[in-house]
């Protein structure tokens, strides 16, 4: 029996399948949709936004949390400002030249600091001393470190020292003001001190001191006499 072929009709105008799609069926399994860009960015931008606001409350509340602490030890110790003044200005040099308009000095100044509190202990870590005639620097040296306790008084001798060049206009004055027995200081200091209350020692701060003077000479040899004497201290957290 002769064998015959059977040929089976295709369809007119039936595309035929595309290549990816055979490719996947071969595979088993269709590639997954890819997600739009602009999503992805959108997630990313939520996770940033999450993270600022979490930074932001931990800082909130750590801040709520010192201020909290500063009034309860602000309310049980009640922290006073020590007391400062210049007990004693000693001039060891004074030696102006006239040709160069220089002043070469040096000063010993007597400080005495009370500290009024009670509980509170003043760590002094040194610091930086200057003396000015009228806003021109004669001299500078350092603050001693030293520890103040309660309801105690210190009084540290403080050496300055220093050359200057002064203007003609300066220079004028302060000769001026050696004769008529009024000569104008400003002895500024600059601290940096740590409070103690109790047992908690607190985080470094600045003191600063300001003490604004009249003498009546700054000649080598004489008794030096403070005819005004103001200071004041400030501390800055």
């Amino acid at each position: 029996m002769a064998n015959y072929h059977r040929i089976h009709p295709v369809g007119v105008g039936s595309p035929s399948p595309a290549p990816e799609y055979q490719a996947a069926g071969r595979q088993g399994a269709a590639p997954a949709p890819l997600s739009p860009p602009g999503r992805r960015s959108r997630s990313h931008g939520r996770r940033c936004c999450r993270c600022v606001c979490w930074t932001l409350l931990a800082v909130l509340v750590l801040a709520v949390a010192l201020g909290a602490t500063a009034g309860i030890l602000y309310a049980v110790f009640k922290p006073k400002i020590p007391d400062f003044r210049v007990d004693r200005l000693t001039v060891t040099r004074f030696d102006v030249n006239a040709t160069s308009m220089t002043v070469s000095d040096a000063f010993e100044v007597e400080v005495t600091s009370t500290n009024p509190n009670r509980r509170i202990g003043i760590y002094y870590d040194g610091g930086e001393v200057t003396a000015s005639f009228n806003g021109t620097e004669l001299c500078r040296g350092g603050f001693p470190a030293l520890y103040q306790g309660h309801r105690s008084t210190v009084r540290p001798l403080i050496r300055l020292a220093g050359e200057t060049r002064l203007d003609s206009a300066v220079a004028t004055q302060l000769a001026r003001q050696q004769q008529d027995g009024f000569v104008p200081l400003t002895v500024w200091a600059r601290v940096p001190i740590r409070i103690k209350f109790g047992a908690v020692k607190l985080w470094k701060m600045t003191g600063k001191a300001t003490c604004s003077l009249v003498v009546d000479n700054l000649q080598v040899g004489r008794q030096l006499r403070i005819r005004s004497n103001n200071c004041s201290f400030k501390l800055k957290v």
